[in-house]
């Protein structure tokens, strides 16, 4: 008995040393793509060129081989919006007067769409704004917005599964039935409750780059006009004549009850001055070639994405978005479960690709890019892939 106890207390030792060992290891890679010298690995950056070296030669090192005819890099080539606040401007408009909006305090344009340099329209309430056909509803049935804006409040009622609603409510599929509706641009209401960033930090990212496709067919916004996210604190002022109020809208969100559709009785007029460019910026992406020779050729997906903020505005004095958590932890995880398996010489049946993939941050470009254009052959894609997040807001 007291030697097979021995033996248990020296397996778990050596179990216990092997995890502390794996452990330092992944943290260690952390460090290494979170440093100041990567200068928070803003998509298309420098930083994170550099970053995406350190990977491609970690999953060298790790036994991988690249999984394309390219090498590890896959090229994603982006189109860049900067906003010109000081030259832009937003306002209410009711019976034809003006109320200002202070751009950062009362409202930000989102980027993602080419919006237009000046817009004056009237502004229509939608609910969610949630046109789901598998379960019947659609709140935009009956709405004249053609040639409107459609507001609405962020989420959805939770009788809607959740991938259904995930889907559902992203801004590509919102907008995609606002456009077939005839409306020229959108303003999302934050739910507070669901805010996962607050206005605070939110704001501070408004005048970083944003980033779409060179190709316009791949816009998930494309023919957008205007498009703001409003403060919530502020938001009660685009109810001002409509017999509704925000903080009713929200009541009736939190208890799960359905939102009126209604005019709002006040428009939107914008003023807009972009700047555009375009940046490359890659996916890394390496392949574990499987073991059986009938399924080898379907592969198995283990991603993370390597892009963060980038240098923005400080917080605490601190202008580099490092992304320790988001995402270098998952990268870092990448890297380590490819290691672990060169370590045991695990070879699955199915190959795994491993893929840290860009523009993540801009609206999930490099994931796109990717599922629209694998490196393998499209069909060999097995169903199952696994996405590695740790995600957090945080200089």
């Amino acid at each position: 008995m007291r030697s097979l106890l021995l033996a248990l207390a020296s397996a778990t030792l050596l179990l216990a040393a092997e995890v502390a060992q794996e452990g330092a290891r992944w943290w260690s890679h952390i460090q290494v793509l979170a440093d100041d010298k990567m200068e928070g690995r803003n998509t298309g950056s420098e930083g994170h060129r550099r970053a995406a070296r350190f990977v491609s030669s970690e999953f060298e090192r790790a036994g991988l081989a690249p999984a394309g005819t390219s090498g590890y890099f896959q090229p994603v080539k982006l189109a860049v919006r900067t906003i010109d606040e000081p030259a832009s401007n937003l306002a209410l408009m009711r019976d034809g007067q003006a109320t200002p909006l202070t751009l950062g305090e009362d409202a930000s344009f989102n980027l993602r769409a080419d919006l237009a340099p000046h817009v004056d329209a009237p502004a229509v309430f939608v609910g969610h704004g949630l046109v789901i056909p598998e379960m019947n509803i659609n709140e935009l049935a009956g709405l004249d917005l053609k040639g409107k804006i459609a507001v609405f409040v962020s989420g959805g009622p939770s009788s809607i599964p959740s991938p259904l609603k995930a889907h559902y409510s992203s801004m590509g599929e919102r907008w995609k039935a606002f456009q077939k509706a005839g409306a020229i641009g959108m303003a999302t209401l934050p739910n507070p409750k669901s805010m996962d960033i607050p206005w605070e930090r939110a704001r501070l990212a408004r005048l970083n780059p944003t980033m779409s496709f060179t190709d316009n067919k791949l816009v998930e916004t494309q023919g957008a006009q205007f498009s703001i996210t409003v403060n919530p604190v502020n938001a009660e002022k685009i109810f001002v004549a409509s017999g509704h109020t925000y903080a009713e809208m929200l009541k009736l969100a939190d208890a799960d009850q359905p939102l009126p559709t209604f005019p709002l009785q006040v428009g939107f007029r914008s003023n807009v001055k972009l700047g555009h460019s375009t940046v490359e910026s890659p996916n890394v992406v390496a392949v574990r070639p499987g073991s059986d020779p009938k399924l080898k050729n379907e592969y198995v997906v283990f991603s993370a994405h390597l892009d963060h903020l980038g240098i923005g505005q400080p917080i605490n004095g601190d202008h580099i978005y490092n992304g320790a958590m988001d995402d270098a932890s998952g990268v870092a995880s990448l890297i380590e479960i490819a290691t672990m398996m060169k370590e045991r010489d695990l070879h699955l049946k199915r190959s795994v690709i491993f893929i840290a993939v860009t523009g993540e941050e801009k609206g999930e470009l490099g994931s796109t890019f990717f599922a629209l254009f694998p490196t393998v052959p499209k069909k060999t894609l097995w169903r199952t892939s696994i996405w590695i997040c740790f995600c957090r807001f945080s200089p």
